[in-house]
């Protein structure tokens, strides 16, 4: 299947890559990066679509995305142009050109009261998960083939992208105490299982919306330890 990635330079672009090398049924065309559409810069969306509407893929894989909960805080503008505007001209070029459309959402969709299915309603408690949530409902309502993906803390290679796991490494190796919430509750799971199962599904013909997560159910910091212990760092950071 020939498919178009945007942000294949991020930690799921770079784990949808890497299994692209490995399966003879995806064939994987990096979408236009940042030189070409910053989806930050306002006015940059109109051009979207004519780089992706020439492609002749069947799938857009859509791991794009401000994934900076405190930055989205602090600049709404921003986070909307890039996490829901951007999907509102995808989808509709997935429309015009009978694409299907593989989306990865977002935990924060949710306000946290405990765990969710995929069929629960939604209720974000910051820009970020409102950001997130617009975009799936655009999605839902563009009468395209879609799958959104919900996930929670990705971890990825620190080569691979900013991800928890890179974030803990940094303070690991340096010696640097930091401070981890102990009442988030999280399925860590891997980039790339997530990119494989991802695949799968639509293979597989699953459509709308889907949560992954990893069998360890734990809080932030009770995996930061983990972590601790699997780096062979020092507990007391």
């Amino acid at each position: 299947m020939k498919t178009v990635l945007l942000g294949s330079t991020g930690k799921l672009g770079s784990a949808w890559r890497r299994l692209g090398q490995d399966r003879d049924d995806l064939d994987i065309t990096d979408g236009p990066g940042r030189e070409q559409v910053d989806l930050a810069v306002p006015g940059a969306l109109e051009f979207l679509p004519q780089h992706l509407g020439g492609t002749g893929s069947e799938l857009i894989i859509h791991a794009a995305a401000w994934t900076d909960v405190d930055g989205c805080e602090r600049d709404a503008d921003t986070a909307r142009r890039v996490n829901t505007d951007s999907v509102a001209a995808i989808a509709d070029t997935c429309k015009r050109n009978g694409t299907g459309l593989l989306f990865y959402s977002t935990a924060y969709v949710f306000d946290g009261t405990g765990p969710r299915g995929a069929e629960d309603d939604t209720r974000p408690l910051n820009v970020y998960g409102r950001t997130k949530t617009d975009a799936e409902e655009i999605i839902r309502s563009a009468d395209i083939p879609y799958l959104i993906v919900r996930i929670n803390v990705p971890l990825a290679p620190p080569a691979h992208g900013n991800s928890f796991y890179s974030f803990l490494l940094e303070h690991l190796s340096s010696g640097t105490p930091v401070r981890i919430v102990t009442d988030q509750w999280n399925n860590p799971l891997d980039t790339g299982r997530i990119v494989r199962w991802s695949w799968e599904a639509w293979q597989n013909g699953v459509r709308g919306t889907l949560h992954l997560g990893g069998g360890t159910y734990a809080t932030r910091y009770d995996i930061a330890r983990m972590v601790a212990d699997y780096v062979g760092a020092d507990h007391s950071l």
